[in-house]
């Protein structure tokens, strides 16, 4: 990836103007980096921003645009929170109550993991506010069930939670950001908003259910008991909570309630995070020793800063725009196929993705939308859930900013989330794809 970007760099395709190349190039090589791990993710991050200023691609405030998002601010926050939770105790303590309702196998507790991830992407509307909450309770949860941090178990219940809140969530209208993108550029294009009920009945069936089961099947593969012995007994907490366990509950409980209101009082989730981080920070408060920022590792929120940052570049480039345009010249759509035509649609979506990263795909396509319906003979409704399908086909970790949040602040093996990502978006093309179209299509919107 890295030569195919210094060959745009240095002989920019036709239309494509010189710095929209070397635009072209820097993401591409990026992506390389990232996705091979020739060198780590935040120096590939800060070498992505030195060129980008070096080549004058773009002005700062695009460049630097991942590090004032409110994304950025969010997994700075959950950072903060983690560390409050764990050393305050509250996370074990969570985590034991969680255990003991869970089947005392290995097998009940990687599914009680993922249906408790799920349930959170009904409570939290924020993907990645969702992943800083529970990384810390997973974390906990596989300590109290015996399992040692990098073990086989340790990193299965880990992904179990964290692909459980966030693949199915997709599905879900305000459960991720794409969804979110999407039903905002509808609103303002058609004068329509999608109705919460309607999104879940076309999409939750399978995009969501089956989903959460294609998950929990490919984990119990991959990270399988094979001593076969039953987790640890989990015995709930006798010991009262401590002062600073209860201001740190009553704060998170105030932080969720905040977070799943989002849509009456519109503050961001990063904000409502900042002000727990805050109140975490603070010395009278009692719950992280002074000087804490100096021991929290902060490197995950330059990553997603600089993932952010490589979307912002792709926009201001019309990299996106670029691609969607050849793609459609290349793609087959005929109004007297509109399965076939879906399907493509869906391919494109998907492809896309791993160029501007899943929010990115409806900033691209969801304004072609009447466009695309013209040349594919389908109905508005249906060229929109081929771009919920293109979005929730997750093929690698990079190019969703939780999952990458995810694998920096678990310390997770970029291996294991990648093959996940893999099999379960192999999976999904020759499953989860043909379902969808046949329930599309009995429910009478294909």
């Amino acid at each position: 990836m890295v030569a195919v970007g210094s060959a745009i760099a240095l002989f920019p395709p036709a239309g494509l103007a010189t710095a929209d190349a070397r635009a072209a190039a820097l993401v591409i090589g990026a992506i390389g980096l990232w996705a091979t791990g020739t060198i780590s993710e935040t120096l590939t991050v800060l070498l992505l921003f030195t060129l980008a200023m070096l080549m004058k691609v773009a002005p700062p405030q695009v460049v630097f645009a991942g590090l004032v998002s409110s994304s950025f601010w969010l997994v700075f926050a959950g950072l903060v929170i983690g560390a409050a939770i764990k050393q305050s105790g509250l996370g074990a303590r969570i985590a034991a109550h969680l255990a003991a309702a869970l089947s005392q196998t290995y097998r009940g507790a990687m599914v009680g993991v993922v249906l408790f991830g799920l349930a959170m992407a009904f409570l939290m509307p924020s993907g990645t506010g969702r992943v800083v909450l529970i990384i810390p309770i997973l974390a906990a949860l596989a300590e109290h069930l015996g399992y040692s941090k990098g073990s086989k178990e340790y990193i299965g219940l880990l992904l179990g939670g964290i692909f459980g809140t966030y693949l199915p969530s997709y599905a879900i209208l305000p459960g991720n950001v794409p969804n979110n993108v999407m039903a905002g550029i509808v609103e303002t294009m058609f004068g329509w908003p999608i109705p919460y009920g309607d999104y879940l009945l076309q999409h939750f069936p399978v995009l969501g259910l089956v989903k959460t089961g294609v998950i929990i099947v490919v984990l119990l593969r991959l990270y399988r008991n094979e001593s076969g012995s039953p987790v640890r007994a989990a015995v709930r907490p006798t010991t009262p909570m401590s002062p600073a366990e209860r201001r740190l509950a009553v704060l998170l409980a105030v932080a969720l309630a905040f977070w799943a209101l989002d849509s009456i009082h519109k503050i961001s989730p990063a904000w409502v995070g900042m002000v727990a981080a805050v109140f975490c920070l603070l010395p009278r408060f009692g719950l992280l020793p002074p000087k804490a920022l100096q021991t929290i590792n902060l490197e995950p929120a330059l990553f997603v800063g600089g993932i952010i940052s490589l979307g912002a570049l792709v926009a201001h480039a019309g990299l996106g725009r670029h691609l969607a345009t050849w793609a459609l010249s290349s793609l087959s759509l005929a109004p007297d196929h509109p399965v076939a035509s879906f399907v493509q649609l869906s391919g494109l979506a998907t492809m896309l993705g791993l160029l501007t990263t899943q929010p990115g795909i409806p900033a691209v396509l969801t304004p072609l939308t009447s466009t695309l319906a013209s040349a594919g003979g389908l109905p508005t409704g249906a060229v929109l859930a081929s771009q919920v399908v293109g979005f929730s086909t997750v093929i690698l970790p990079y190019t969703a900013p939780p999952l990458v949040m995810a694998m920096q602040i678990a310390d997770l093996p970029r291996r294991e989330v990648t093959r996940v990502c893999l099999i379960t978006a192999a999976v999904t093309f020759v499953v989860l794809w043909p379902l969808d179209v046949l329930w599309l299509t009995l429910l009478g919107r294909l």
